[in-house]
């Protein structure tokens, strides 16, 4: 079969698994003139106020409501199961939908509660969605290729069989690019996923309907995963939170990835929320748990709750890394940010990224193709899938290297994180107190989000994956045409990704996009990073943002 008669049969396949009761008429939807679509869901009169409640309330609160009674885990499942069909209608965001699965695990948790008076564990009754990569036995696992469309898992990942254990409802898998290669999350199997806040843009990627169907309220928590920036760029460009760990903090293995085998660039996986406190949560249930027994990768490194903040901290803003100039929304985040921390009292010094930042990203996105890109091509040409998108045919197109060149590369991006290293120690320099910065701000990518298929530049995140430091999401403000217009004295540097941006920034086109900030810290300092996004975010007002 071609791959246009597979993605044919498997939409059919999904589709007809939704509860038709729970399907808005196809008139009845808002048209594609209506780009922010993101709180349509509560004014379209389509759910009840019970379930607008439920799905509108910060998570914690949502387990504490089912412990207390309040709300039974079926109650909660539908409401979210109900909101996530409408999420779908409108942004394309899910793959697999399991929604008998999902009601019979919430009708166990509720009689397991109410036979022996005790919860499965810390997320029991949470509806958590998916990541298509993510293992669940009996569910298909295509990482968006249309010759993997009928790879079903005989077994859960580890992740997954985790967070069940815990509690966790699954009911979903969401949409992410082909190959996992891109920040954006397109594919010929399930199509294109669009950012709930301007549908014009992309939602990100690669966990991009993960971060879609969280910011909907169609899932409490969402699972995904971060090799470039797929997990901040989706958490970023639709105003929410998650956070890149240091590898080998929570678990990866049994996850499906087609650069399985490459350790230049370590994986890591995690939740997207609308809350930090949920993020933290997660972290510390993990840690509980000894899963270095069981994932050859993990630390085995508990959660550091002492992890010590001080009341005034310095932070290091890095305003441009010196390859793509940030366009002005994104300029605009980034001074808020540092306005709003000066203004409670926080230092802030500049951080400069000449000769690291930008050699650290041309040595990651190598080791992306340091194996060769046979299998991704190969997976691709079984149906005739063409590969369009810009940043798949750099990656594509970049030349396999020997082994040799390869230690040669890895032995750089050592000597280089050595470097970072250094500039941070002798940031104590420029500090008023003479210690070290806390943290580093950064912009999370040069635009907003971007518009369909545009999005080949990821060096804002990609640079921290390839130091392996814990770096975390914070949202910020949104795009305004009226504030935000071109900057028509700059001139683009002499690389493709600045022009590009440059070029295609349109504050009428980007207007209501996502703007979110990066908050780094050093390896294994991720506990600090997550309570540094707490003061962030309380200085710049968004800490209870969703929850108004």
């Amino acid at each position: 079969m071609s791959y246009k008669e597979i993605s044919a049969r498997k939409k059919a396949e999904r589709d007809a698994k939704f509860n038709p009761e729970w399907l808005v008429p196809e008139d009845k939807l808002p048209g594609p003139e209506i780009k922010d679509v993101h709180l349509w869901p509560v004014s379209s009169g389509y759910l009840s106020a019970s379930e607008i409640e439920i799905t509108s309330t910060n998570p914690l609160v949502i387990l504490s409501n089912i412990a207390s009674k309040k709300w039974t885990a079926v109650e909660v499942y539908r409401a979210f199961a109900h909101r996530a069909t409408i999420a779908h209608q409108l942004t394309n965001c899910l793959t697999e939908v399991f929604f008998d699965e999902g009601l019979k695990t919430a009708q166990e948790l509720d009689e397991y509660y109410a036979t022996t008076g005790k919860l499965k564990g810390p997320f029991h009754g949470l509806p958590v969605s998916l990541k298509d990569n993510q293992p669940v036995k009996g569910i298909a696992t295509s990482m968006g290729y249309t010759s993997l469309a009928d790879s079903i898992p005989t077994s859960d990942g580890l992740i997954v069989s985790t967070i069940r254990d815990m509690g966790a409802v699954f009911y979903v898998k969401t949409n992410l690019p082909t190959a996992m290669m891109m920040l954006e999350s397109q594919n010929f199997l399930w199509g294109t996923t669009m950012n709930p806040f301007n549908r014009d843009l992309t939602c990100g990627g690669s966990s991009g309907g993960e971060g879609c169907l969280v910011a909907m309220r169609g899932s409490a928590m969402g699972l995904g995963g971060d090799l470039g920036g797929s997990l901040r760029c989706p958490g970023g460009f639709q105003n929410l939170y998650t956070i890149k760990t240091t590898s080998g903090r929570w678990p990866i293995w049994g996850g499906r990835s087609i650069l399985s085998g490459c350790e230049s660039v370590p994986s890591v996986n995690g939740p997207i929320a609308t809350c930090v406190e949920l993020l933290e949560l997660y972290g510390r249930e993990i840690a509980k748990l000894d899963l270095e027994y069981k994932d050859p990768k993990m630390l085995g490194i508990k959660w550091d709750e002492q992890a010590e903040v001080k009341e005034k901290l310095c932070f290091a803003v890095c305003y441009d890394d010196g390859v793509v100039h940030p366009t002005p929304p994104v300029q605009r985040g980034i001074k808020t940010v540092v306005e709003k921390l000066k203004a409670a009292g926080h230092e802030v010094i500049e951080w400069d990224p000449t000769g690291l930042h930008e050699p650290m990203q041309k040595l990651v996105r190598e080791f992306y193709s340091s194996g060769g890109t046979t299998k991704i091509v190969d997976l691709a040409n079984e149906t005739g899938e063409p590969i369009e998108n810009p940043f798949m045919k750099i990656v594509c197109e970049t030349p396999e290297i020997s082994t040799k060149e390869l230690w040669v590369k890895q032995t750089e991006r050592i000597l280089l994180h050595e470097k970072f290293l250094k500039q941070w120690l002798e940031t104590s320099k420029k500090t008023s107190t003479g210690g070290k910065v806390d943290g580093i701000v950064s912009p999370l990518a040069p635009l907003p989000a971007a518009a369909h298929g545009t999005m080949a530049y990821i060096g804002y995140t990609s640079v921290w994956n390839g130091l392996d430091w814990p770096t975390a999401t914070v949202p910020v403000t949104r795009a305004d045409k009226d504030l935000d217009v071109v900057e028509t004295a700059y001139t683009p540097r002499a690389n493709e990704f600045d022009e590009q941006v440059y070029k295609g920034y349109d504050p009428e086109l980007y207007h209501g996009g996502p703007v979110a900030i990066q908050i780094t810290g050093p390896k294994m300092r991720d506990e600090k990073v997550l309570k540094m996004v707490k003061v962030i975010s309380k200085a710049v007002g968004t800490d209870n943002y969703w929850f108004e």
